[in-house]
């Protein structure tokens, strides 16, 4: 009787320890991991904040043919008839960047200004706020852009969400959409694979050594169950 005594006591003294240096991160897990399963993962995305985008149009609509712009543009790895704003637009990849064409003459067009900017996300726009802001980022991509889409501007609108649209400046396109709810998602995301430089590496060593000890943790409170199960018995 003395033994089973001294073996509770060192499974509750092991457990209660394990607790101290994990409970707040088992925590963490149970109210991240409850986020990410009650959300629509669509909602999001932020699917329902704009409209789709815009379909290509047919070559045969613009009076430039495609071996005009061929011989124009040799370099030219991809070409792309479409619209931004509803206006007509050649899309012209080359070297690795989109460039937009004058769809009557094929000459290049300028960036997209914050003028135009403003009128492609109120248009794809689809909530209920105003457009309060727009800024044209190119040095440095905030956490929640992609570098590869800068330079870009960023359209904030007023609505509960905070809704912020990302429009490319080469390219005229929404490139990225995100709001309030998605940033909770995000910062829950870096806390529940405690990455918290990347948000990327779900095998880090901080990661590992914390499942460890929960799941010794957990192991010794089941150990400490079965103790008080047979007592009781």
């Amino acid at each position: 009787m003395k033994r089973d005594f001294s073996a509770i006591t060192r499974t509750r003294r092991w457990h209660r320890r394990l607790m101290w240096l994990i409970g707040l991160q088992m925590l963490i897990w149970a109210a991240s991991g409850s986020y990410f399963a009650l959300m629509n993962i669509h909602f999001i995305h932020g699917d329902h904040l704009v409209t789709a985008s815009a379909e290509p149009l047919s070559a045969d609509a613009f009076p430039l043919s495609l071996t005009e712009l061929s011989q124009r543009y040799p370099n030219a790895t991809g070409l792309r008839f479409t619209q931004v704003a509803d206006t007509p637009v050649i899309q012209l990849l080359q070297d690795g960047q989109i460039h937009l064409l004058n769809p009557t003459n094929g000459a290049p067009l300028p960036p997209i200004n914050e003028v135009m900017a403003r009128r492609i996300a109120e248009r794809a726009y689809q909530g209920t706020g105003t457009l309060i802001q727009a800024r044209l980022l190119t040095g440095q991509a905030p956490s929640e852009l992609s570098p590869r889409h800068l330079p870009a501007w960023r359209l904030d609108f007023s609505d509960a969400a905070e809704t912020s649209l990302y429009v490319s400046q080469l390219s005229g396109e929404v490139v990225t959409k995100r709001h309030r709810y998605w940033r909770w998602f995000d910062d829950l995301w870096y806390l529940h694979i405690m990455d918290y430089e990347s948000g990327e590496n779900i095998n880090n060593l901080l990661l590992r050594v914390a499942s460890i000890l929960a799941l010794s943790a957990t192991l010794f409170g089941a150990l400490l169950l079965g103790y008080r199960l047979r007592s009781r018995s």
